[in-house]
């Protein structure tokens, strides 16, 4: 894999894929990582954004109401209410399913 600049009988290009073959050999093969496997960070950002989303649906959804109805911050605050409440019952959903999966594995 020589730079586009160096033609494959300069010594450099030869001296380059030899130090690519030996990095190669020095690392050992690349481990194979499943599609089943699931980090930590991916559960966070997976119950992170079902939090996040459900207070902006709720958010959105009291500020419509709100417009529609001409009441200021009532169904704002209320909906936003209703969305942290409704985004914690799914992080503990999701959290459950997760461990459930688990232990399955095991």
């Amino acid at each position: 894999m020589a730079p586009e600049n160096l033609t494959p009988d300069d010594p450099d290009a030869r001296k380059l894929a030899d130090l690519e073959e030996r990095l190669k050999k020095a690392r050992g093969p690349e481990p194979v990582r499943k599609k089943s496997e699931v980090s930590g960070l991916d559960m966070a950002y997976r119950l992170i954004a079902e939090l996040v989303a459900a207070v902006l649906v709720g958010m959105g959804l009291g500020w419509g109401m709100d417009w529609l109805f001409g009441t200021q911050p009532v169904f704002l605050i209320v909906m936003m209410l209703f969305g942290i409440v409704a985004g914690i019952m799914a992080v503990f959903r999701t959290a459950h399913e997760m461990q459930r999966r688990d232990e399955t594995k095991r």
